[in-house]
């Protein structure tokens, strides 16, 4: 459970309420890693966790992905909040 929802990491589904979307395996694992953690995640971390690399070259992966994500939430859940993005990085609440 993550908040007002609930995930099911095996089938890689969000649910809320009694709607839900499917995750790809990136996304769940950026919630997973996300939801995780005790402050907000930056994006390197999430690069070097998710990604399984370190880069030092500029890349919008990251960004990419998440925007991709908060996209299917806002749309199928109306939510903009479920991933907040901070000064230091991303984080679920």
């Amino acid at each position: 459970k993550i908040g007002n929802y609930v995930i099911n990491f095996n089938t890689w589904k969000l649910f809320k309420n009694k709607k839900f979307i499917s995750l790809t395996e990136k996304e769940n694992l950026i919630i997973s890693f996300l939801n995780d953690a005790d402050n907000a995640v930056s994006i390197n971390e999430l690069q070097k966790h998710v990604w399984g690399y370190k880069s030092k070259l500029e890349t919008h992966t990251v960004e990419t992905h998440v925007y991709r994500l908060r996209k299917k939430i806002q749309k199928t859940f109306n939510d903009n909040n479920f991933i907040k993005s901070l000064k230091s990085g991303y984080k679920i609440d």
